[in-house]
Order: C-alpha cells, then sequence, then structure tokens
C-alpha cells in the first residue's frame, strides 16, 4: 500500500506525462519560457490505504507477539526457554491492547485488513494503475547495473527497481500471512492434515512461518523507508493530491472491497452447531461410563472440534469428537479424543535412601508438562458467540512476569461456567460407592487484584472453584523443611495406601493402566515409619480424595481409556440454580470450548471459534 503511481511516474504533470527530475524535492515543468514549481503528492486513496495498513500491520504485530510465544516448543519465545523472551516480555502488550482483548484484537485486525487489501485491489485495476507495479527483467537488469556501478543510491532507475521489488516482497509477505492466519484460524476447514502440510510439521511449522513472516515487516518497513528517502519520495505519502479518475476508482474499491470483507465476516459469525438430541420414547439416558455404546450416542450428531497448541501431543493438534443429549431435565456430553499414552503419574511421591521425594519438574512454577494427569475441561457461556478464547489475558499477573505463565482467565463481569474434569483427582470420586466421578464444577468470572492473592502460591485471576460443603481433593504430603522448594528437601507422606501397592517405573509416559494412583481419605492408613516398609524406587500416589459435595459436585462424570483414546462421558441438570453455573434452555443457546491436556496443567489444546449448543424439543 504506497504510492506506487507516485514512484513509478515520479513527476506527474496535469496532461498525464512523465518526466524524471534531477531534484528530488520538486519536480520541473516546462511550458515554453515559463517553469512551474509542482510538489509531490500521492492520490488519496494511496494515502488512505497506504496509512491504515501501516496502522493494521502495526497493531497486529504488537497484539500478536504474546500470541507467538504461547507454548514452550516455540523459539520465538516459549517462557522462560525462549530465545527471544526477555526482549519481547519487555515490549509486548500485556493482556489487552486499546482495550481489548489480545486474541479478539488480533483476530478483528485481521478483518480490517482483509477489507483494506479489498479496496486497494479494486483501486489498482479500477484506475488502470495496476500496470505500474510489474516488475519485469528490464527491471531487474536496471538494478542489477545501479549495483555494479557502485551508484546505487544516486541511481533513479536502479533505485525504482528496487521500490518495486521491495513492494513485491510486501505483497509476498501479506500473501503468506494472509493464508497461514486462515489456516490458523479457521481449524475446522484447515488443511493442516493434507500429506503436504504433515510433512512440513503440520500446525506448529505453520504458525512459526506465520510469527517469522510477520517479524520479518520490521526489516521490511525499515528498508522501504530508507528506498523512498534517497529516491526522493519519502514525504509525498504524507500530502494527498484529488484526481478525479483516481477518487472514482477508490469510490469504487470502498463500494465492492468493504461488502466483501464484510460478507466474510458475517460468514465467519456462522458457527459449528451442536444439537443435543432429545430423550424420550424408548430411547433412554446414557450410563456414565466412559463406554459409547448407548443408543443414544449412536443418534446424536457429533461435531468434531480441532484443538491446537497443547504439549505432548506428537501430531501437534487433538480432534475433539462431542455430542449431546438432553431429556428436559438434565444434559449429557459424549466426548472423545486420542491419546497414546494415558498419563496418572501426577507428581507421584518416590521413596529413595534418604527419604520420599515428590518427582516434578516445574512443581513452583505450576507449570508441570512431564509428572501430571490428563484431563479435559469444557467453558460454557451465555454471551453472544462467547468463547474461552476472549476470557484468556495472556501477560498478565505475576507469573507471567516471570515467564511462567502464558495467560490467565478472567471475564468482562459475567460468568463463565467451567467443567474440568482430571483423570487422577475427580474421575475417581465415586467408584467406592459404584458411582461415576465428576467433573471439577468452576467458573470464571472477574479477576482479583495480584495482591488479593497474598498467601496463596497461585494467582489465578478470575478462575475460581464452585463452593463446596465437603469432599475434594488434596496433595498427600507435607515437606519436611517448609521453608525449602521440592527440590531441596525430603516430603513425608500423609498417608499411605490400603494396599501395598508397590509401582516403581517412574516413565510418566507410560502409567501402568489399572494401577490406583490415588488414595480415599477414608481408606488411607496414616503415616508411620512403622508402616513405611517400602522398598526404595517405590512410587505411591500424591492425591488424597473424597467425593464433592455441594455446588461443585453438580457435574457427575466418568472417563476410560481404551488402545488410544479417551471416552468421557458428563452430566449436569440444565439449570442448577446456582449463580456459579451458565443454565442451558431450550429458548437461548449456549456456547462452548473445549481444552484436552495431555499430561499438563495448563499448557491445553485450545481453539478459537466457539461451538453454539442448542437443545431439540
Amino acid at each position: 500500500m504506497s504510492a506506487a503511481e507516485n514512484e513509478l511516474e515520479t513527476f506527474k504533470s496535469a496532461d498525464n506525462t512523465t518526466e524524471l527530475q534531477p531534484n528530488p524535492d520538486e519536480a520541473v515543468r516546462t511550458a515554453g519560457s515559463k517553469r512551474k514549481t509542482i510538489t509531490r503528492k500521492t492520490h488519496l486513496f494511496v494515502t488512505i490505504c497506504h496509512w491504515s495498513m501501516v496502522i493494521l500491520i502495526a497493531l497486529n504485530l504488537a497484539s500478536g507477539m504474546r500470541l507467538g510465544w504461547g507454548h514452550i516448543e516455540s523459539r520465538l519465545g516459549g517462557g522462560s526457554n525462549g530465545t527471544w523472551s526477555a526482549i519481547l516480555g519487555a515490549i509486548a502488550p500485556k493482556g489487552a491492547l486499546l482495550g481489548v482483548n489480545l486474541i479478539t484484537l488480533h483476530v478483528t485486525l485481521a478483518f480490517f485488513m482483509f477489507a483494506v487489501i479489498g479496496v486497494y485491489i479494486v483501486y489498482l485495476f479500477w484506475s488502470r494503475a495496476s500496470h505500474r507495479m510489474r516488475l519485469t527483467s528490464h527491471d531487474l537488469r536496471k538494478l542489477r547495473t545501479g549495483m555494479k556501478a557502485k551508484n546505487f543510491w544516486r541511481n533513479k532507475a536502479a533505485l525504482w527497481s528496487a521500490n518495486l521489488l521491495v513492494y513485491w516482497v510486501s505483497f509476498l509477505f501479506l500473501s503468506v500471512l494472509i493464508v497461514t492466519g486462515a489456516m490458523l484460524y479457521w481449524l475446522e476447514w484447515s488443511p493442516l492434515d493434507w500429506a503436504p502440510f504433515r510433512l512440513l510439521g503440520g500446525y506448529p511449522s505453520v504458525r512459526l512461518l506465520h510469527g517469522i513472516v510477520a517479524y520479518l515487516f520490521v526489516p521490511y518497513i525499515i528498508l522501504h523507508s530508507v528506498l523512498q528517502w534517497f529516491f526522493g519520495n519519502f514525504w509525498s505519502i504524507f500530502k494527498a493530491q484529488l484526481y478525479r479518475p483516481h477518487i472514482r476508482a477508490g469510490v469504487i474499491g470502498l463500494v465492492i472491497g468493504l461488502p466483501l470483507a464484510g460478507g466474510l465476516f458475517a460468514w465467519n459469525e456462522n458457527l459449528m452447531t451442536l444439537t443435543a438430541t432429545r430423550i424420550h420414547g424408548d430411547l433412554q439416558a446414557p450410563v456414565l461410563d466412559g463406554d459409547s455404546s448407548d443408543p443414544v450416542w449412536s443418534r446424536a450428531k457429533a461435531v468434531t472440534i480441532r484443538t491446537v497448541k497443547g504439549v505432548n501431543n506428537p501430531e501437534g493438534h487433538v480432534d475433539v469428537l462431542v455430542k449431546a443429549a438432553h431429556d428436559g431435565h438434565q444434559i449429557y456430553f459424549l466426548f472423545q479424543w486420542k491419546d497414546p499414552d494415558v498419563s496418572y503419574k501426577r507428581f507421584p511421591l518416590r521413596k529413595t535412601l534418604d527419604g520420599w521425594e515428590v518427582l516434578n519438574t516445574a512443581y513452583e512454577r505450576w507449570d508441570e508438562n512431564v509428572y501430571y494427569e490428563d484431563k479435559l475441561a469444557m467453558y460454557i457461556t451465555d454471551v453472544p458467540k462467547g468463547s474461552c478464547a476472549a476470557s484468556c489475558h495472556v501477560g498478565v499477573g505475576p507469573h507471567s512476569d516471570n515467564g511462567d505463565k502464558h495467560g490467565v482467565h478472567f471475564t468482562n463481569g459475567e460468568i463463565g461456567d467451567v467443567w474440568h474434569w482430571k483423570s487422577v483427582r475427580t474421575n475417581h470420586m465415586g467408584v467406592h460407592n459404584g458411582e461415576p466421578g465428576y467433573m471439577d464444577d468452576q467458573y470464571f468470572g472477574p479477576a482479583e487484584p495480584p495482591s488479593a492473592s497474598n498467601g496463596k502460591k497461585r494467582y489465578t485471576a478470575g478462575y475460581y472453584p464452585d463452593p463446596k460443603t465437603g469432599g475434594g481433593y488434596r496433595y498427600n504430603f507435607v515437606k519436611l523443611n517448609p521453608d525449602k522448594s521440592l527440590a531441596e528437601t525430603f516430603v513425608q507422606p500423609v498417608m499411605l495406601p490400603p494396599t501395598l501397592n508397590i509401582e516403581i517405573n517412574p516413565d510418566p509416559s507410560t502409567s501402568e493402566h489399572g494401577v490406583t494412583w490415588w488414595i480415599r481419605t477414608s481408606e488411607g492408613i496414616p503415616y508411620s515409619e512403622e508402616m513405611d516398609t517400602y522398598s526404595v524406587g517405590t512410587l505411591l500416589p500424591n492425591i488424597l480424595i473424597e467425593p464433592f459435595q455441594g455446588d461443585r459436585g453438580d457435574i457427575r462424570a466418568k472417563g476410560a481409556w481404551r488402545q488410544g483414546w479417551w471416552t468421557l462421558e458428563a452430566r449436569r441438570v440444565l439449570d442448577t440454580g446456582s449463580e456459579y453455573d451458565v443454565a442451558i434452555t431450550l429458548d437461548k443457546p449456549v456456547y462452548i470450548s473445549v481444552a484436552p491436556f495431555n499430561r499438563t496443567q495448563t499448557r491445553h489444546g485450545e481453539h478459537i471459534r466457539p461451538v453454539k449448543l442448542v437443545l431439540q424439543k
């Protein structure tokens, strides 16, 4: 988006002729013995499109900085491990820019960029200025000649050829950003599963390419400005001229380009819809056992939600199949997703020659990605077209300042319902009573200030558990020296398992499916040295559980892992009446987002576009 016609027809006269003048600051037109100075100006719509694109690129780059290093593997950042983390962490906006959530802003700006590009393309062709952007072999020869003659910065022909080449580089950059951005955003239609993209690395590689090209705009802008300065057209973009044919072409560009961009935005607002099948007649509600063979699930229509950016996923993405059904009183969900290794070893206790230790790599940072459990969360909101991504504020909070966390969740005041299933802590809470377990009933709300978290080990902003009257889960250890980190002190188990359950394999990716990695508090044996007859290397569960009581126990669920797949079934009353839950009703849709966690505490898979949930009447 630049003064293309001004640079090619460097000095344009009223009768549409071109003269190349030696003075870079003014053009001189001769008519007989009269000389008239003409100040260089750029056509109005070129100026508008140029500065619109400059602003949009700057805002997109600023809003995308933190999004580009929101996962560990990213060499553009990746928390404290990333190459550019310290630099980008100091200059990147935190949480919001211009009062808008960074993720929401980044996506919205892309549609504005589509609009500007559409207007400019129509303008170029309607004004017949597109031919001036042609880069020919003759232009390249002029560029080489100027460089070989060592007078490049004084050679107008070579400078113009260089400008043309730089323009086409910018067109290439924009094309790459548009294509890769669309692939990263519209995941349900993205061709990332195609063989060529899989060979190139799939989603992570596309995301890396998107980020690299975005950052290349920084040296591009510098080079573009230097070339404009030496060519003598630097100041022309700050001045606009009104030339009727070009005004008409610009108006036509607006008439055609803006509706096209608006149509794309309107199409984007049509979300994928999950319809909860009505259970009636001989159709029975599903049994919550982690088995999808219930007849109701064969009748319910599924949606597949692609999630990306989660860690420990060999394919770079995880597709979550979701089905729903309701009987007018309760709603049921089925979730299925691929996971090559079941993960139960959540901070296990290991006996050493000198005492018990907690296996971990990031316990104090609340960012464990090795010794952890599998999880799945679903976010539900009644905000129209609302999503979990809109509640995510990257770079916010004391943990983020240290590069430990890539974001916290909070809302603008509304309640967002969070159903959080945990394969160790909640899945087996009801097993001793012959009942299913639970999904931890939580919610997102307004953020508490960091000062309010004094005394807490983790700042969670607007992420809270629903209140409970009893039950829950807690760690199965106490530090022998509470003032030291787990790497510096041994621990003592709170309880020993009721049976001599000896496990010695510390590999977190092999959880020996069927081994119990939790202890029910009412059945555990209080620790004593006399009872501690375990051999060195033994692993013990590090979680004590009891069934939830109260509001936090509204969601019953059961998950089972079989042959590389998790199957999870859940149910809840449609309207619990709780101020911390979102009611699901016949007359109003709600919007859901899902997030699988593969042996990770916080670095889950995600998707930006929500799914609309409606109840079949």
